[in-house]
């Protein structure tokens, strides 16, 4: 009797030990999914902090970053589950090829980008080419959807307000 009740009380806490939910495990992000900038950094330095970047737009001459300072922000954006420096940023990285994943990890990048040192202290989209591949992605997910691209010419609104706009148009 003493045997089986020390069991019993054993198999039960074992089992509520190995029932408790785990925490899901961050972990950092394949530097192969991680894009390149497409800008070289300190292009045509005008003297006074700016340089060129995507099209000739003036960005700042440390941007981009480099490639490993870039990476270990976004590990730990990743691995923090938000931007370290702007906290209500979401930082997702999921590691599928989908063109869903592509494009948030695409966001999460910009976004690990735009908040390096700080809340909206970091390198502008521009010394990128991350916003052209994003909406490349975009467009092709669209694609893939079988979304038109005017679908945009509704407006959301519902037909009886589209009836009354076009009304007006008379």
């Amino acid at each position: 009797m003493k045997f089986t009740l020390m069991s019993t009380v054993f198999l039960a806490a074992a089992t509520s030990v190995f029932a408790t939910p785990m925490a899901p495990v961050k972990r950092g992000v394949n530097p192969s999914q991680v894009l390149d900038f497409g800008v070289a950094r300190g292009k045509n330095p005008t003297g006074t902090g700016d340089c060129s970047g995507l099209r000739g737009i003036k960005i700042p001459c440390s941007c981009p970053p480099t490639r490993a300072d870039f990476i270990n922000s976004l590990n730990a954006n990743v691995k923090a589950g938000h931007d370290i420096h702007n906290p209500a940023v979401p930082a997702p990285f999921p590691s599928d090829n989908s063109i869903r994943s592509q494009i948030t990890r695409l966001q999460t990048q910009i976004s690990s980008l735009q908040n390096l040192r700080g809340p909206g202290v970091g390198c502008p989209a521009v010394s990128t080419n991350w916003n052209d591949k994003l909406a490349q992605l975009i467009a092709r997910q669209k694609r893939d959807d079988g979304e038109d691209d005017h679908d945009d010419e509704d407006f959301g609104f519902d037909d009886e307000v589209d009836d009354e706009f076009e009304d007006d148009e008379e």
